[in-house]
């Protein structure tokens, strides 16, 4: 039998995307992010998380959206850094641990979903179609009653 899977999932611009949930450490309705001057265009800034600060990045403008403004719904997922991941059981090699980094960094995201669990024969590759700046930061796909959870890989969106 296959093994089991978890998946943060969450929204951006309507689409359903999950993050494995082994690399996420908190979501956080804290969305008071000060912008950094001359920084690219998919860092949204930063927070102040508890006395830590947190680099934040706009998934939406990472897929090559524009900029929406914050709602109620808006959330950052605060990722993991590489020592914490390090630690978690069943985690892909270092190299890709080491996208992480030693400081936090974070995901605004437009809405939180559920957390989602399916089968890992459930997770089909990232649909052709896509293009390549969409396909390099898309593990694969999950198909939903009625709409498909695509699965970020975070660690080629962090490096």
């Amino acid at each position: 039998m296959a093994d089991k899977l978890q998946f943060v999932s969450f929204y951006s611009e309507g689409r359903m995307y999950g993050l494995d949930i082994r690399i996420v450490k908190e979501i956080n309705p804290n969305v008071n992010i000060t912008p950094v001057p001359r920084s690219d265009n998919y860092i949204r800034g930063l927070v102040n998380i508890r006395g830590q600060v947190v680099l934040v990045l706009d998934i939406a403008m990472m897929f090559g959206r524009g900029q929406r403004p914050f709602t109620e719904d808006s959330h950052i997922v605060i990722l993991k850094t590489a020592p914490e991941i390090r630690k978690v059981r069943n985690m892909e090699s270092d190299l890709v641990i080491n996208a992480f980094g030693d400081k936090p960094m974070a995901f605004l995201v437009d809405k939180i979903g559920d957390v989602i669990s399916v089968y890992e024969d459930q997770v089909e590759p990232a649909p052709p179609h896509l293009d390549e700046l969409k396909a390099k930061y898309v593990f694969g796909v999950v198909r939903m009653e009625d709409q498909l959870l695509m699965i970020i890989n975070a660690a080629q969106m962090l490096s």
